[in-house]
């Protein structure tokens, strides 16, 4: 993982203009936060028909692509209560927010993957109990240099 990662994100249908907000940085020595395991996948999804008595099947490529990006997200709080409390109530408000769009800065590179869903939420085990650590899933169907 590149250092000085952060991860920012925004309801997607609020469109641009509006301002991401922090999910992860390393870049603010403030929130101690650690981004792991950064990865992003692309799936193919041709269409494929077997014809009537036919010995194999058709296929065509008809472009249609599905990507999931994951990474892990581990948090220092305050106490093991604070801890405790963001692990019930970050889920409920983060996925609650529908489809986002994600701006992914690595450096000086940014990346967008625009009105992705939430798929995969895990809390791993604690390491300390004043901590968190997250794994994050989104699957959407673009991840671009282009901002949305």
């Amino acid at each position: 993982m590149p250092t000085g990662v952060t991860i920012n994100y925004r309801a997607a249908a609020t469109g641009s203009g509006t301002s991401y907000v922090p999910l992860a940085s390393e870049v603010a020595p403030t929130l101690a936060e650690k981004i792991s395991g950064y990865q992003s996948a692309l799936t193919l999804t041709p269409q494929e028909e077997a014809g009537f008595g036919a010995g194999g099947i058709a296929v065509f490529d008809r472009g249609n692509q599905k990507w999931r990006i994951s990474f892990s997200i581990e948090r220092m709080h305050a106490t093991p209560d604070a801890a405790l409390l963001f692990l019930v109530a970050h889920p409920a408000a983060f996925a609650a927010l529908g489809n986002l769009d994600l701006q992914i800065i690595f450096g000086a590179a940014t990346v967008y993957f625009p009105a992705c869903a939430v798929v995969e939420f895990t809390p791993e085990p604690f390491g300390n109990i004043q901590s968190t650590k997250i794994r994050y899933a989104f699957s959407g169907g673009s991840y671009t240099l282009n901002a949305p």
